[in-house]
C-alpha cells in the first residue's frame, strides 16, 4: 500500500532521520518553481486572500523582533518593515539567504544550522511546519526563540480537520494519474489507486480526525520524493491539524490567542484548507 501515515511516536528515531536526511536533500537543491509558486504569497496581504497573514501582521509594533523559521523568500519581511518591525529569517539553502540578504538589507538572514536567539518578540511558521519530520522539535525551537511574553504563531494547511486530502499522498504504488495508469495499462496499479483513494484514506481521516491531539501525524512517502513533478504540499510530510498544535502549546503553559475558528470573517474557502495558532508564551 502507497500510504504510510504513522503518528509522530510511532516512528523511530531511525526512520524520521532517514526521511530527514531525505528532505535535506531535496531542500538543498529544490525544483526551480518552489520560490516561484511560495512567492505567489507576497502579492495576496489581503484579508480576503490572507486573513492570518494579515492579523499576524498586524500585531507587529516599532521596535518588535519577529523571526521566521522557513523563511523562504521572506515575503513577510516587507509588512514587518513597514510597521516598524526588525525582521530576522531562518532557511536551509545559502543561494536563497543571499538574494534574501540582498532583497532585504536592514533584515537578518540566519542558516538554519545556526541559532538566531532567544529573545524575540513574535516566533513566526508560515507554511514551513508541514515539511519538518519531527513537528514536536520544531515547536520546541519556535519556544527556544521566543522570549517570556512573546508571540508564537503557526499557519500552516489543515490536512486532516480541512476538507482536501493531502496533495503529498498518492495513491496505488507510483503517483501518477489515475487515468496515466489506465492508458499505460498499469491495472494493477490502478486497482491499488482506487482502494487508497476510496477506502484507505478516507479510513486514515476517519481515525486521523478521532484520534488525541498531540498525533503529529507524519507521511512517510511524500509523492515527489516518488517522481511526482513538484506542486504546492507534493513535498509535505507532516500533516497538520490544528488541535495538535493548540495542545502542543497548552501543554507548555500558553495561552492561545487566536486560532483560525476564532477570527472573525474569515472566508470559507480560507478556512476549509488553512488553520492558523497564535499562542502567548507564558
Amino acid at each position: 500500500m502507497s500510504i504510510l501515515l504513522h503518528r509522530h511516536a510511532d516512528l523511530t528515531p531511525g526512520e524520521l532521520a532517514a526521511l530527514n536526511d531525505r528532505l535535506v536533500a531535496y531542500y538543498a537543491a529544490p525544483p526551480e518553481s518552489y520560490y516561484v509558486i511560495a512567492d505567489q504569497a507576497a502579492a495576496q496581504y489581503t484579508p480576503q486572500l490572507q486573513p492570518f497573514h494579515c492579523d499576524l501582521a498586524n500585531r507587529v509594533e516599532p521596535g518588535m523582533h519577529l523571526l521566521e523559521l522557513g523563511c523562504g523568500s521572506a515575503h513577510l519581511c516587507p509588512q514587518v518593515e513597514a510597521r516598524g518591525g526588525i525582521y530576522t529569517g531562518v532557511d536551509h539553502s545559502a543561494d536563497l539567504l543571499a538574494a534574501n540578504r540582498e532583497r532585504f538589507p536592514r533584515a537578518r538572514f540566519v542558516s538554519i544550522q545556526d541559532y538566531p536567539g532567544d529573545a524575540f518578540d513574535i516566533v513566526a511558521s508560515l507554511y514551513t511546519i508541514e515539511h519538518v519530520v519531527d513537528p514536536p522539535a520544531y515547536l520546541e525551537r519556535m519556544w527556544s526563540c521566543c522570549k517570556p511574553g512573546g508571540l508564537l504563531a503557526v499557519i500552516c494547511p489543515e490536512f486532516v480537520e480541512g476538507a482536501s486530502l493531502p496533495p503529498s499522498v498518492y495513491y496505488g504504488t507510483t503517483p501518477r494519474r489515475f487515468r496515466e495508469k489506465l492508458r499505460s495499462l498499469a491495472l494493477l496499479d490502478a486497482a491499488r489507486h482506487l482502494v487508497d483513494l476510496r477506502w484507505n484514506v478516507p479510513r486514515w481521516k476517519a481515525q486521523a480526525r478521532n484520534a488525541p491531539p498531540g498525533a503529529f501525524w507524519i507521511n512517510t512517502q511524500p509523492s515527489e520524493l516518488h517522481g511526482l513533478v513538484h506542486g504546492i504540499d507534493t513535498d509535505a510530510v507532516h500533516l497538520p491539524r490544528m488541535s495538535d498544535l493548540t495542545w502542543w502549546f497548552q501543554q507548555r503553559g500558553a495561552t492561545i490567542v487566536a486560532t483560525s475558528r476564532t477570527l472573525p470573517e474569515v472566508p470559507a474557502d480560507v478556512l476549509r484548507h488553512n488553520c492558523y495558532v497564535l499562542a502567548r508564551r507564558p
